[in-house]
């Protein structure tokens, strides 16, 4: 399997108008977006009496606010990780009380000033990191509800992209633990937790400048070294 030059993977889909595809695109870098993950929803009958409901990712919105059995009282607020996350909550119609930066150790410092002592719920993967609550610990009552499953695909190829990207620690570990690396070939992550999975494999990456994907994008360039001042 020969390297292809010039090119990169993202363990994402990505659609169309993606901004790591327009930017990448537009310095002449081919560009490959698959999710190495498969997911399906967690059924749930109730959801548990809380102030706050506090979202992971987009996909924990989907999940979550997409299949509830019941309206959410007037009086629950809603939280995110990050301006993405926050951007679909109010895609579907619902107010967003706190909006953090995606960066976990801000968002859970920042988080605590709004939320400390109170009932959170925090809607999540079965194989979450749950990184805010961790950070919170007893600081407030968190409740854990899994909404959805997320588990490494099977059967997968080899990329040959120049650079790989990985957009969370489970897809770095669904690849990394099935391929070898190609010579030549650099590795971007999306942030710290992502790039210890890489490092578990021996594998040292460029890390994004921040949670999204044109600092992807930008951490690609650099891969190349092509990164803007």
């Amino acid at each position: 399997m020969k390297l292809q030059r010039r090119s990169a993977y993202i363990s994402r889909n990505l659609q169309a108008q993606s901004a790591f595809r327009q930017i990448l695109e537009a310095q002449g870098v081919a560009v490959e977006g698959q999710s190495l993950i498969h997911f399906r929803p967690v059924p749930f009958a109730e959801v548990p009496d809380a102030d706050w409901v506090f979202f992971y990712s987009p996909r924990a919105v989907r999940f979550f606010l997409g299949n509830l059995p019941q309206p959410l009282p007037a009086e629950v607020r809603l939280g995110s990780i990050g301006p993405s996350t926050a951007q679909l909550i109010t895609d579907l119609g619902y107010e967003v009380a706190f909006t953090g930066t995606g960066e976990p150790g801000a968002t859970a410092g920042a988080f605590l000033k709004a939320a400390k002592g109170q009932r959170v719920l925090f809607p999540q993967a079965r194989h979450s990191r749950q990184s805010i609550q961790r950070q919170l610990g007893d600081s407030i009552e968190s409740i854990d509800l899994i909404v959805y499953d997320n588990q490494p695909a099977e059967g997968f190829p080899p990329r040959c992209s120049e650079v790989l990207v990985f957009t969370s620690p489970l897809n770095a570990k669904a690849y990394l633990s099935r391929h070898e690396m190609l010579p030549g070939q650099k590795l971007a992550a999306i942030g710290n937790p992502t790039a210890s999975a890489c490092r578990r494999f021996g594998k040292e990456p460029v890390v994004a400048s921040a949670p999204s994907e044109e600092a992807l994008a930008q951490a690609v360039l650099h891969c190349l070294g092509e990164e803007k001042e």
